[in-house]
């Protein structure tokens, strides 16, 4: 199952804010939702892709193509 389709369209609405760093405040202002409803979304998010933190929120976002405009590459360690 590919990651577009692990989360809901509003789940990634919320994604896609959170990697704008927005607060959970703006969020639920932009969308028109309720600061805990966003709390949740985010919770869900979490749970749904295993991660932990906000930074793993924006990797996964990028890495699962749902950031226009980034790219992610792995660093490789240099051979001397």
């Amino acid at each position: 199952m590919s990651s577009k389709k692990i989360l809901t369209r509003r789940e990634i609405e919320v994604l896609k804010l959170i990697v704008e760093e927005k607060t959970s405040t703006e969020i639920a202002i932009d969308l028109g939702i309720s600061v805990r409803t966003v709390e949740t979304h985010r919770k869900n998010i979490s749970h749904k892709t295993n991660v932990r933190n906000p930074i793993g929120l924006v990797k996964f976002a990028i890495q699962s193509g749902f950031i226009d405009g980034y790219v992610y590459r792995i660093k490789r360690p240099q051979l001397v």
